[in-house]
């Protein structure tokens, strides 16, 4: 059920593909919201909220639920120990480099990050640790003031050494939770004179 009343749930699934490393260059899907926006009708979303949910598919760890395991080295922790990264972000504006994009960035309307690490160890049977973290930057936070999208909304993906999935494919559903809005021709004068801009 929606938020409010007039609120839209928008909802979409995307595919990613790790390479033999566990390693994902930028990348990105894009969401069509071209029956809700529109520069010349000057129509807009007005966005609430945006969730991400990884889910892997395919898994051979947990083929019944199909839910994504953090554990990327516990099978191959070494005497070094091992760091592995995955990043999601929505936006607006499509950025080269995953690695440019944080919280500051123009038009990004939400970041969230994982990070697995597992401790150096000779004997990854014995003595072995975890730990894990995920932190999430939503729309209310980077832009508290509200965030107007006049174009359809991409997602980003990247990921470093996620050695758990390597040569696989993981999904990424996304729900976005937006209301219509109109946008003032001043508004949109600004909003494309920014995007010209940067």
């Amino acid at each position: 059920m929606a938020k409010n009343k007039g609120d839209l749930i928008l909802r979409d699934r995307m595919e990613f593909d790790l390479d033999a490393s566990g390693d994902r260059t930028t990348v990105y899907g894009r969401i069509d919201l071209s029956a809700y926006v529109s520069v010349a009708n000057k129509r807009g979303l007005a966005v609430k909220n945006i969730f991400f949910h990884v889910r892997e598919q395919n898994s051979t760890r947990l083929p019944n639920t199909g839910l994504w395991d953090w554990a990327v080295a516990d099978e191959v922790a070494d005497a070094t120990g091992h760091v592995a990264g995955l990043k999601l972000v929505a936006t607006s504006r499509a950025y080269e480099n995953m690695a440019d994009i944080g919280i500051a960035s123009p038009d990004v309307l939400c970041v969230k990050e994982y990070l697995s690490i597992t401790s150096p160890t000779v004997d990854p049977a014995n003595g072995t640790s975890y730990a894990y973290a995920e932190n999430f930057y939503g729309p209310m936070d980077l832009h508290p003031e509200g965030y107007t999208l006049v174009s359809d909304l991409l997602i980003g993906v990247a990921a470093d050494k996620w050695l758990a999935n390597v040569d696989s494919t993981l999904e990424v559903d996304v729900m976005l939770i937006a209301e219509e809005v109109s946008v003032t021709q001043e508004r949109m004068n600004d909003m494309l004179q920014q995007a010209q801009d940067l």
